[in-house]
C-alpha cells in the first residue's frame, strides 16, 4: 500500500534542496548569533535567554546575577560602542538595547550608506528594564533605576529612578509615596 498524496507531498519536501538550504540559513543565524554571544564578557551566574541576539559580542559585557529575557537583542558598534550591563540587571522580553546608529544626515542618498554614529551604552546594577524597552546609543541608565515597558530611552537616567514614555522621562524616584 502507498504513500497518501499528502503524505507523499510532505515527503518530497523535506528532500527537496530549497528546503535543505533554508535549514542551511536558519542554521547560519541561529550560530552566528551563538558565537557572537559566546565572545561577549559574561559575568558568574547571569542568565540568558537562548533567543538573545548579540552583535558584535566582543564589546558586550553582562555582570554577574544579571537576566536578560527572551528575544532581547545586544547590539553593540562595529568599531567602538560598547553595551555594559551591569551586576543583577533585569531585561524583559524583547528589550533591545544598540550602541550604533546610521547618522543619515550625514550623506544624500540611502540610510544604509550612511555612516554610523557610536556611542557607548551603560545600564548600572540592580537595575529593571520591562517589555519591549529600546535604549539608543550614547545612554547610561543609573544603578537601581526603572524602566517601564515600551519606553524608550534617549538620555542619561540618574540612579534609583522610575522612568516611563516615548521618550523616556523620570516619572518619580523609587521608595518615594505616590
Amino acid at each position: 500500500m502507498g504513500l497518501r498524496h499528502g503524505a507523499r507531498a510532505g515527503l518530497l519536501r523535506v528532500v527537496r534542496p530549497s528546503t535543505w538550504r533554508q535549514w542551511a540559513r536558519v542554521a547560519n543565524f541561529l550560530g552566528y548569533d551563538g558565537a557572537e554571544l559566546r565572545e561577549a564578557s559574561v559575568g558568574a551566574g547571569a542568565r540568558i535567554s537562548p533567543t538573545v541576539s548579540v552583535r558584535n559580542g566582543r564589546r558586550v559585557s553582562v555582570g554577574a546575577g544579571a537576566q536578560i529575557g527572551a528575544s532581547c537583542s545586544l547590539w553593540a558598534g562595529d568599531s567602538t560602542g560598547r553595551i555594559v550591563i551591569g551586576d543583577h540587571a533585569l531585561f524583559a522580553p524583547d528589550v533591545f538595547v544598540t550602541a550604533s546608529n546610521y547618522d543619515f544626515d550625514a550623506v544624500p542618498g540611502p540610510v544604509m550608506a550612511a555612516p554610523k554614529r557610536e556611542a557607548d551604552v551603560t545600564i548600572g546594577a540592580n537595575t529593571w528594564l520591562g517589555a519591549r524597552v529600546v535604549v539608543l546609543p550614547g545612554v547610561s541608565i543609573g544603578d537601581g533605576s526603572v524602566v517601564a515597558a515600551g519606553s524608550v530611552v534617549t538620555k542619561d537616567l540618574p540612579p534609583g529612578v522610575l522612568a516611563a514614555g516615548v521618550p523616556a522621562r523620570v516619572i518619580r524616584k523609587r521608595g518615594e509615596q505616590r
